[in-house]
């Protein structure tokens, strides 16, 4: 039986390599999952699954294997669920931790079939690739940015008082935000404008009406932002993935501040060119705006 106690992660602190123990190996779809007692793998989010998992190696003795995909596990009852396995509701002593994916175990599998003894309880080296990473980071934190240039270019289709950002604009993001899609240089978030975006005070027609001059307007706010480089901070509370953390960064001296556990680059210097798309979904009701980046040379 698992203990949840022995296990953390490290994502968070932007580690990108550690030692750890092996405590678990099991048979996973096509392939096995690893579950050691650190990580510095980013898993990913079993409820809103937007960024990428981290992908990496993980080496000990004269192995090395390839880890192709995270996902967020939970231990209960000492029992491990993985993915859309693990319930709606986990209590208070329930925890969330990374789990390693791989596709082959590079003809280790007869062995471990075997005997587990073969890997369990040995010290191995993880590593994250540190360039899917980054790409990843510095498309989450435009994403961001993107977000809040969406609410300052569409702050004057409301027509009632809303939840409010950081900058003062209303947060068409959190009112309207359906699915999200983070990925190497690349964001796509699908936004909703049903029924409920209505009754909450924003005029859709008028958005929809003026979106060329709103993807304009953002493309042109965000080159105004990002003219100079902005720390970006990550702010959290333990290495526990379910416990709350905190994007942090400023915009035309004012701190903005985003709930996320994703990724995320140090400095906006990292970004390079960008361009922000906005189009209209499958139908009337859906907008989907798609937002390209760049490693800064």
């Amino acid at each position: 039986m698992l203990s949840n106690s022995v296990i953390e992660s490290s994502f968070m602190t932007g580690q990108l390599n550690l030692d750890a123990i092996v405590i678990d190996i099991l048979k996973y779809n096509n392939g096995y999952i690893i579950i050691t007692d650190n990580s510095p793998f980013y898993p990913e989010n079993y409820k809103w699954g937007d960024q990428k998992s981290d992908v990496g190696i993980i080496a000990f003795s004269t192995h090395i294997l390839n880890i192709v995909k995270t996902y967020t596990a939970a231990i209960i009852d000492g029992q491990i669920y993985i993915g859309q396995n693990i319930p709606n509701k986990l209590n208070s002593e329930d925890k969330l931790i990374p789990a390693h994916y791989l596709e082959s175990l590079n003809g280790l599998e007869e062995k471990v079939i075997i005997d587990k003894k073969i890997i369990i309880g040995k010290k191995v080296e993880l590593s994250v690739d540190a360039e899917v990473r980054h790409k990843i980071s510095v498309a989450h934190s435009m994403a961001h940015f993107m977000s809040l240039a969406l609410n300052k270019a569409a702050n004057k289709y409301w027509n009632k008082n809303y939840d409010t950002d950081s900058l003062g604009n209303f947060n068409l993001d959190k009112a309207s935000i359906f699915k999200s899609s983070i990925s190497e240089l690349q964001s796509v978030d699908i936004y909703r404008f049903g029924k409920s975006i209505k009754k909450k005070g924003f005029d859709k027609t008028a958005f929809l009406q003026d979106i060329n001059r709103v993807n304009e307007e953002i493309n042109l706010t965000l080159k105004n932002w990002l003219s100079t480089g902005r720390e970006i901070q990550v702010e959290y509370i333990s290495k526990n993935i379910e416990d709350l953390r905190l994007w942090k960064s400023t915009v035309e001296n004012h701190p903005v501040v985003i709930p996320c556990g994703g990724t995320h680059i140090k400095n906006t210097e990292e970004i390079g060119d960008f361009k922000v798309e906005i189009s209209l979904g499958e139908s009337d009701e859906y907008v989907v705006i798609t937002t390209h980046c760049q490693l800064r040379s």
